[in-house]
């Protein structure tokens, strides 16, 4: 388990790296990351968290899209988007797995990444929705007006759980000022809701699957309540290395770009996949609603989550997408 998910980096740490940023300009060293040059074989380290979303990533290393492009993929485990960011700013990965609501965050504060390629989308309809906001069947919560005051477990906090969770249950009727939240991993959520610690809970595959057959239920799918086709996560990098290794990110992108489109087409390997980099057993891994991939970015939902992140109080001024969002190919 890389050692950033045990540090557990929040916004506070996004706010000291873009103290880190104005003063030096950068807070890695100036060496590329990547091998050196930006040509031939490289080695590269990319920060994920250990979930359905970024079974791509693994089944196109295992189907050698990323070796077609002379790449060697190590993944490196993190909690979320607000862990591996600080990790990619710094030069410790060349590249990252988060949730948007962490890119919008990081850039407006001023931290120099970029979206380079599509993670996954949140499905277009119910049918298709592989997170929910879970909670005991026999709980005190049965509806969403009942989640008024109470606290729900989200992986990190002020992330895209929050911004999503306000905006659909907002949509119900609900006084979103009122809710809390508190972190707990998503391998941990289940857990928490059996045990008490929190009446309800953000839950993604493998995870909701895990949950409804240990006596929970889904109330509000949230993603898909929010937007269809919601671009929930993306890859990124910092712009210091993609400026100084623009060929290894364009083949980084090609590669990817194949294995969303393959994982899509392809549901069965991608459940084979889950179980090699997570704790899913077999049998659960051929039951879960998986994630829908493509490798078009869907910008108006980003835009969308853009303005809810600021109306949620999680941004003073909406990122500047133009900045955020690299041009492929350049």
């Amino acid at each position: 388990m890389s050692r950033f998910r045990k540090l557990g980096l929040r916004s506070a740490l996004l706010m000291v790296l873009v103290v880190c940023v104005a003063a030096l300009g950068a807070c890695g060293d100036d060496s590329d990351g990547g091998g050196g040059g930006g040509t031939g074989p490289q080695t590269l380290k990319v920060g994920v968290i250990p979930i359905a979303d970024v079974a791509p990533l693994y089944l196109g290393r295992k189907k050698g899209f990323f070796k077609e492009e002379q790449l060697t993929i190590n993944p490196q485990l993190a909690e979320g988007g607000a862990a591996i960011t600080p990790a990619v700013v710094s030069g410790d990965f060349q590249f990252g797995f988060s949730n948007t609501i962490s890119m919008l965050i990081a850039s407006s504060k001023g931290l120099p990444i970029q979206i380079i390629s599509q993670g996954v989308l949140g499905g277009k309809t119910e049918k298709e929705a592989w997170a929910n906001l879970l909670v005991p069947k026999n709980g005190p919560v049965q509806q969403p007006k009942d989640l008024e005051g109470k606290t729900i477990a989200v992986n990190t906090l002020k992330n895209i759980c929050e911004v999503t969770i306000k905006a659909s249950l907002e949509k119900e009727g609900v006084d979103v000022n009122s809710l809390k939240f508190v972190e707990v991993p998503f391998p941990d959520m289940v857990g928490a809701l059996k045990s008490k610690r929190v009446p309800a809970a953000c839950v993604v595959e493998p995870f909701v699957s895990q949950g409804l057959a240990e006596g929970m239920k889904g109330i509000d799918p949230f993603y898909v309540n929010t937007a269809p086709d919601l671009t929930v996560a993306t890859y990124f990098s910092s712009k210091e290395y993609i400026k100084k290794n623009p060929d290894v990110v364009n083949r980084f992108v090609r590669a990817m770009n194949k294995s969303l489109e393959y994982a899509q087409a392809h549901p069965d390997e991608v459940r084979q996949v889950l179980t090699e980099y997570t704790q899913i057993p077999p049998e659960a891994a051929k039951k879960i609603q998986l994630p829908v991939w493509r490798p078009d970015l869907n910008r108006p939902t980003i835009e969308q989550l853009n303005a809810l992140t600021k109306k949620y109080g999680l941004i003073d001024d909406e990122a500047n997408l133009d900045e955020l969002i690299r041009q492929p190919e350049q």
